[in-house]
């Protein structure tokens, strides 16, 4: 997006950020306006944006310094990343990485979106979703103009928690935007990840028909159409939606939490689903580790006979009341763009993933390997186990009793082993691996083509009989084969597993116990480092145990 003629001549007017170069203005919006800048280290576009709330007390200053830390740490594909912040002035601003296609809320007025390129953002914006509820937040602010779209087209989430964390801390007992507000959220209630499967929801409507499902003379007028009126018919407004698609958006709109999908992940595939015509496939339960869900008791699905229905309770006096308040604070909460992304109701995420390289010490002929080998580790020499990681509240990296152990004891974190001794394009990577405790949903592997923690190709199994084959070129995540059933792959359990992983040119091939369990195509092969990883997908106390590394060409 190019700045306007009036924005660039009144660049003299443009708050003063250290580091960066204001070139114009991008946007604007009641949260704030965001402008693009030339940072100066390193040298790059990227976009700043500045709150219009001021911090006008340490307590919202800590709250924005502390939401915009934790979105730094939300590394994901979808999310738009966070390179620093600080404030200016008095007001807060963020600097974050540039995009130039806009946002949808921009696309959708020029026209509705189809079906298939809305259901690409969605499964996008699903997975950032996610990512985020695995780690106890809540975005509160799902909507159109907060998915931002880069030059290819691909959909980013972003504004996480910052309005949110203002308001709070001004006091403020309710964000978000009235046009995609979930019913408990517009009555000052409890929200989940629900909540934003709703708002995510309304957004599809949007973008389908072009037209939101509720339309009123004021802000606290739409809130009581979400809390009290049945939900339209998307359909009904673009005849070309399939019905079971119109289907999934009533459910996704459902005024009770506990009728709506119950996580991210499942809302995309129930979307994939419907488009395709088939049977909603079953979906895995939501990450343990993630927002906690009220405990639903639900009844049998009824079958053809007669059923009663009896109506659905009006809202109590207890919720009018609430009402009352919250119109008095939306004014207030709108006019700061709907308030943010992400609202942490737990503690922040956990750290990036811990990288150890296992050899950045040792000589060159330590653990020399066999003619014809690149390379062979039993993970026994004392040399290089004392300058291994030591374990931590959070995991680790050690050698213990001929192995090498990857502990990762917080959902959050990853840890990553290398050799920094094989420099190749194409290998054959044997090794012994053995689960000694933690969940079935893990991921836990090898790598090939290791550059550094964003470059890379990886190889994973879980306990639930899946693998996934992936990778990072620049940080951005390329899934190859996504968690997919491997009916070949043995459960993993008690007894050591031998995982073979043959990265030959474009062939990427995954095998188990000698059986072939999966394959991908490498569209740009490079040469790289071997390397063994570990991580939780729900919470628990994983320990995995590699053994006998081999690396040779295939």
């Amino acid at each position: 997006m190019q700045p306007s003629p009036s924005a660039a001549r009144n660049v003299r007017d443009f708050p003063n950020i250290p580091g960066c170069k204001l070139l114009g203005i991008a946007g604007q919006g009641g949260m704030g306006t965001v402008y693009r800048a030339e940072q100066a280290s390193p040298h790059r576009i990227v976009a700043v944006k500045v709150l219009s709330q001021a911090a006008a007390n340490p307590q919202t200053l800590a709250a924005f310094q502390r939401e915009a830390e934790t979105i730094a740490h939300l590394e994901h594909p979808n999310i738009l990343p966070v390179y620093g912040f600080g404030q200016a002035a008095g007001r807060p601003y963020l600097i974050l990485r540039y995009l130039g296609g806009g946002t949808v809320a921009t696309r959708l007025r020029q026209a509705p979106i189809d079906l298939p390129t809305a259901a690409r953002w969605v499964r996008a914006v699903s997975s950032a979703l996610d990512f985020a509820h695995a780690r106890g937040l809540v975005h509160r602010d799902v909507k159109p103009s907060n998915l931002l779209l880069d030059e290819a087209g691909n959909a980013y989430l972003t504004d996480f928690g910052i309005a949110a964390a203002l308001a709070a801390a001004g006091g403020e007992l309710v964000s978000g935007s009235a046009a995609y507000m979930s019913p408990e959220q517009a009555a000052g209630g409890n929200t989940d990840r629900r909540s934003d499967l709703y708002s995510l929801a309304v957004s599809l409507f949007e973008m389908l028909t072009g037209q939101q499902p509720y339309t009123a003379e004021t802000p606290l007028g739409v809130i009581v159409r979400h809390i009290n009126d049945p939900v339209p018919s998307a359909r009904a407004l673009n005849p070309a939606i399939p019905p079971a698609v119109d289907a999934l958006i009533q459910r996704g709109m459902a005024k009770d939490p506990a009728d709506r999908p119950q996580s991210a992940l499942e809302f995309a595939q129930l979307l994939d689903s419907a488009i395709a015509g088939r049977d909603s496939p079953p979906v895995a339960p939501a990450p343990a580790g993630g927002v906690p869900l009220p405990n639903v008791q639900r009844a049998a699905t009824p079958g053809p006979a007669a059923v009663s229905v009896e109506p659905r309770p009006r809202p109590n006096l207890l919720i009018w009341i609430g009402l009352l308040v919250v119109g008095l604070c939306l004014l207030i909460v709108l006019a700061l763009g709907g308030g943010g992304l992400l609202y942490a109701i737990f503690a922040p995420p956990q750290a990036t993933p811990t990288i150890i390289s296992s050899a950045t010490a040792p000589p060159p002929d330590i653990t020399p390997s066999p003619v014809g080998q690149l390379l062979a580790d039993d993970f026994t020499d004392a040399r290089v186990r004392r300058i291994l990681a030591t374990p931590d509240v959070d995991g680790g990296v050690a050698y213990a009793a001929g192995a090498l152990r990857i502990s990762v004891l917080t959902l959050g974190h990853e840890y990553y082993w290398y050799s920094n001794r094989v420099q190749a394009q194409d290998v054959q990577i044997d090794v012994d691996l053995q689960q000694q405790s933690g969940p079935a949903r893990v991921e836990m592997g090898a790598i090939c083509r290791w550059r550094d923690e964003q470059n890379f190709t990886a190889f994973a199994i879980s306990g639930e009989r899946q693998f996934k084959i992936w990778q990072l070129n620049g940080g951005t995540l390329t899934r190859l084969v996504d968690w997919t059933d491997a009916p070949s792959l043995a459960a993993i359990g008690s007894a050591p597993h031998h995982l073979t992983v043959i990265c030959a040119g474009s062939q990427l091939t995954l095998q188990a116990d000698g059986r072939l369990v999966g394959q991908a195509q490498d569209p740009a092969p490079t040469s790289g480092d071997v390397a063994l990883f570990a991580g939780l997908r729900v919470a628990g106390k994983l320990g995995v145990d590699f053994h006998a590394l081999r690396v040779k060409q295939p």
